[in-house]
């Protein structure tokens, strides 16, 4: 965490708690602790369910209903349409009607047109073909084939299906988006089963050639942005989007939901920016959807998933000032995420925002979950919470942290999943390892279940800066902050509260201490842990483990474990350098306890009550969790 303190402060601060560290600039390998071997052995998947939420039956591909089908098939230059099973038209540089659909015409145009004026409401602006409904029908558009060019589908009050039947498709020599979308309701992308299908952005930042600036988005759209297989439940065929560095690789002025598809989605070029970005929320069903953001610039390095909560960016063509929702929720599906900077983040800070300023006149949010599931709540007042239900997610970050004085100065915080409101694990196996934090919240943390490794190599491991601090109600946690003087949990001076779950964190003497929770937690100085790379235990009185740990190559000062195998009012033995034999592990904290033989006993009085249930080694200070 890292925070803004006046030059007098700063020492006192480091002396006192990870919770109030200070970086105002890191230095590249400054305090750094790397770990190059752990082991990181799992053979342990989360199971816990929990129920998926947002969960809209208009978003459901299987519940579009069309009332027209335009095929459009391309052949390298030549594109060729028709509707239903009607003729079939060579478009042109001329304007073509292709048929009506409720007596509303649809027409399509080959264009190099740049004229562009969302003001006056002209938005002719295209380097490829241009496919234009004004009715109110709902029409699926089934592409086909190989071009170079936008494919830009006017559709402004209707949803619309854009079906991906084997296309491969190129933006013209920079000079535009690969996929268009004017229509403000739902827009669906859909990959059937077996098709495979490339987008490719050649803009890229700063480029003379490109036209429409403000269309930041190799996809883009003004509405929900839906990619999906054709049926909930059997996964879709595939889509690879390619930014070769023109901002963001997928952007809404709505949100984002992904479902039932394999979604490959990268940022390769240095100048560009994020993979997926959204106004009002991120929303993950399920799928297997792959982020790789390579972007370097200063202040902007890519980010996997941002949800942004406002349209307000200084290089806009047109700023516009919108209050949105501001959330990400992930309910299943296979997420591996390789980013410069954050993974994921519910980035709006209303301190920021235009909310704020007095001047401001609150416009209501029209997006679609206003009417479905946020209905009653504020369109003016941000959300910017994270909440994982389940699925299986990776995410590496590589950037090196960084961060100025102000708020205003450049900054790179690449950590793993952040919430500048709450942030609530209930399912899932998430693996995240960051160069800053692996979790960070603006409000409270809770983990209630699933499978948790934070992994910072900078930073601290699960950082909440809410009053109710971090609370752990169950799942499997292994947290990991080992740079001095960061640590494993940082809550300022709130609470770390454990009340379930199997957890360990190892972290430097400038811990948070957890406070009294329904579940016995020791409090251990590395001095009594062994050395590193070993494994250590908790044991009965005849021998049977309760607690079993494989430490890291670098181990920290001190470690924070609980289990609910630890009974209030018994003493246990801590053993250094045992055997041990079966038993099932993630990142090598023991889920299934193996059996176990010999070693060093360390500590043999491990005992709490259920007046105090957290043991503290006398070796180890109390820490500041909780200090008024």
């Amino acid at each position: 965490m890292k925070k803004l303190f006046p030059a007098p402060l700063l020492l006192f601060l480091f002396f006192t708690s990870c919770a109030f560290s200070v970086n105002p600039s890191y230095e590249e390998g400054s305090n750094s602790t790397t770990i190059t071997d752990d082991g990181s052995f799992t053979n342990y998947v989360d199971s816990t369910t929990s129920s998926s939420r947002a969960v809209i039956e208009e978003d459901l591909y299987e519940n579009f209903s069309e009332d027209g089908i335009v095929y459009i098939t391309f052949d390298q230059t030549k594109v060729t349409a028709k509707l239903n099973n009607g003729s079939e038209y060579l478009i042109g540089e001329s304007e073509t009607s292709i048929g009506k659909v409720l007596d509303t015409k649809i027409t399509a145009v080959l264009s190099t047109n740049t004229l562009e004026d969302e003001t006056n409401d002209i938005d002719a602006a295209s380097d490829g073909i241009i496919v234009q409904y004004k009715g109110s029908g709902k029409i699926k558009y089934i592409l086909t084939g190989t071009y170079t060019g936008t494919v830009f589908i006017k559709n402004k009050n209707a949803d619309a299906a854009v079906v991906l039947n084997n296309t491969d498709i190129s933006s013209s020599n920079g000079a535009g988006p690969v996929l268009r979308f004017s229509s403000q309701q739902r827009t669906f992308i859909v990959a059937p089963a077996g098709t495979e299908n490339t987008l490719t952005d050649t803009r890229i930042l700063n480029q003379s050639a490109t036209m429409y600036d403000d269309k930041k988005g190799s996809v883009y759209s003004k509405g929900a942005l839906i990619f999906t297989g054709e049926s909930s439940g059997t996964e879709g065929g595939s889509i690879t989007i390619t930014n070769k560095g023109y901002k963001h690789a997928v952007y809404s002025k709505d949100y984002v939901r992904i479902a039932n598809l394999t979604l490959n989605v990268s940022v390769s070029g240095t100048k560009g920016r994020d993979c997926i970005r959204a106004l009002n929320a991120v929303i993950i069903d399920d799928g297997i959807i792959s982020l790789t953001g390579k972007g370097t610039i200063e202040d902007d390095e890519s980010v996997g998933i941002k949800v942004e909560g406002e349209d307000a960016d200084e290089d806009d063509l047109t700023v516009e000032y919108t209050a949105g929702a501001g959330f990400v929720i992930i309910n299943g599906g296979k997420l591996t995420i390789n980013t410069v900077a954050k993974g994921i983040t519910a980035h709006w800070k209303s301190s920021e925002s235009v909310i704020s300023n007095t001047s401001y006149t609150a416009t209501a949010n029209e997006s679609l979950l206003y009417t479905s599931f946020l209905n009653g709540t504020s369109a003016t007042t941000p959300n910017p919470y994270v909440e994982i239900n389940g699925g299986i997610i990776n995410i590496t970050t590589t950037g090196e942290p960084y961060e100025g004085r102000t708020d205003s100065d450049p900054s790179c915080s690449p950590e793993g999943i952040e919430a500048k409101g709450n942030l609530t694990i209930n399912a899932g196996t998430i693996t995240l390892n960051c160069t800053d934090d692996a979790i960070n919240a603006g409000g409270n943390i809770t983990i209630n279940g699933g499978a948790v490794y934070a992994y910072s190599s900078e930073n601290d491991a699960i950082d909440a800066n809410g009053s109710n601090g971090i609370t752990i109600n169950g799942g499997v946690v292994v947290a990991l902050g080992l740079s001095t003087p960061e640590c494993a949990f940082d809550c300022d001076n709130y609470p770390l509260t454990i009340n379930g779950g199997i957890v360990v964190g190892l972290g430097s003497s400038n811990y948070t201490s957890p406070k009294k929770g329904s579940q016995s937690t020791g409090v251990i100085a590395s001095s009594h842990l062994g050395n590193a790379g070993s494994t250590m235990a908790l044991v009965d009185s005849d021998d049977n483990p309760i607690f079993v740990y494989t430490l890291p190559s670098a181990k920290g000062d001190v470690m924070i474990l609980s289990s609910p195998e630890i009974e209030t009012g018994t003493t246990y033995i801590l053993k250094t350098g045992i055997s041990v034999s079966g038993g099932i592990r993630f990142h090598n904290l023991y889920t299934t306890l193996p059996s176990v033989s010999g070693g060093t006993s360390t500590i043999t009085n491990f005992a709490t009550s259920s007046s105090n249930s957290v043991y503290t080694d006398s070796s180890v200070s109390s820490g500041f969790g909780g200090r008024p």
